[in-house]
């Protein structure tokens, strides 16, 4: 009781700290002390850049209209997990990895990485990779001096339990392994035994992020890859002359969509101190709404090889990139991901997000967290 009574002082002290620098210096007060971000290129911001071997985005014209340049991000400007930032109440952008030199991680980091996937084996031919299981290493790694500098594992624990933690994995188990003939996968599973493989490992990586103290998860479902100009364009003979998409392959990631939506369904009955919550990223990213407004919307807005991925380097790219929601062959203009984002905060449908949407995962009050209850006015 007394050592529970100390370590809700110790955290109390360090959100006003943090809370009266905010104030101090002007900046708005997040809404949640720390923003964890784990995923692949849809989120990553930079941290292949620090690998010898990666796929990287860190070259004109990728951040042609991010302020400091090209940073890595496989945009012109902000991704997907940076627009989630900024309506958290961010002011400055979260801090990548990278090799583990970052000196911010009391406000959150991004692990996301460029080819990365649940499976280790997902994007190996393409380079090095921070996969899921080296990003969860990375997080502990983070924990760890989180632990150090508030002074014991359990006042880091009720510190991270307020956090948002947000995950995105399971595209390159598909584009840079299940539909790669380089890969025997397609050959060892068919769709539905190939999704369940993937959640499998998906579990025991989410269990270790709970393991870790996360307890406010918002776990990302897969995009319409089939929608993609670089599939589009390697599989014109099978694009549906409707929706103008490679159906099949749309077909095979909603296997793993549905199976993803139940085990997080799982792991809420199983850890009632922990909310999963599943972001409808397919159904977020249809024509139908977030897509409404966007004149290109299966075209690269840069300039890129023909059925290939990334910009060509010092390439001109279009002028009216608020009109694309495609910036190279596979990744969003930071038009689109605001469009997205927005919808993955806060809900335009109730198919967006389930049970919550990141807003709402925000202002829960969760049964082991009386910091949170305690200091949330603060926040």
């Amino acid at each position: 009781m007394e050592s529970g009574l100390k370590a809700l002082w110790v955290l109390s002290v360090v959100l006003l700290v943090s809370n009266w620098q905010h104030w101090t210096y002007g900046k708005r007060v997040p809404q949640v002390p720390c923003y964890f971000v784990f995923g692949d290129s849809l989120f990553d911001n930079g941290n292949n850049n620090y690998l010898d071997k990666a796929a990287k985005a860190n070259y004109l014209p990728y951040g042609i209209d991010f302020d400091t340049g090209a940073s890595g991000r496989c945009s012109n400007g902000l991704n997907i997990a940076d627009t989630i930032a900024e309506q958290l109440g961010f002011d400055s952008y979260i801090t990548e990895f990278g090799v583990g030199g970052c000196t911010n991680f009391l406000d959150g980091v991004n692990y996301g990485s460029s080819g990365a996937g649940i499976l280790d084996s997902s994007g190996s031919l393409t380079g090095e990779i921070f996969t899921m299981d080296a990003q969860l290493f990375n997080h502990n790694i983070t924990v760890s001096r989180i632990a150090k500098i508030l002074g014991s594992e359990e006042v880091a624990r009720k510190y991270l339990s307020q956090c948002i933690y947000v995950s995105d994995m399971g595209h390159n188990d598909y584009l840079n392994n299940y539909f790669k003939e380089e890969y025997n996968s397609s050959k060892q599973y068919t769709p539905e035994e190939y999704a369940q493989h993937l959640i499998e490992i998906y579990e025991t990586q989410l269990e270790k992020l709970y393991c870790s103290g996360a307890r406010k998860i918002a776990v990302f479902g897969l995009i319409r890859v089939g929608c993609m100009p670089h599939i589009i364009q390697n599989h014109h003979n099978d694009v549906n002359a409707s929706s103008l998409c490679v159906e099949k392959f749309n077909s095979d990631v909603q296997f793993f969509n549905a199976e993803l939506l139940k085990l997080l369904n799982r792991l809420n009955t199983k850890h009632s101190d922990a909310v999963f919550t599943y972001i409808n990223s397919y159904e977020i990213d249809s024509d139908d709404q977030t897509n409404t407004g966007f004149t290109y919307t299966r075209e690269s807005c840069c300039q890129v090889e023909s059925g290939s991925v990334p910009c060509k380097s010092l390439s001109a790219p279009c002028s009216n990139r608020s009109d694309y929601v495609y910036w190279d062959g596979a990744h969003f203009t930071e038009a689109k991901a605001w469009a997205f984002g927005k919808r993955a905060y806060k809900r335009q449908s109730p198919k967006d997000a389930c049970p919550y949407d990141i807003s709402e995962l925000v202002k829960l009050k969760l049964d082991d967290s009386d910091a949170y209850n305690i200091n949330h006015a603060q926040l």
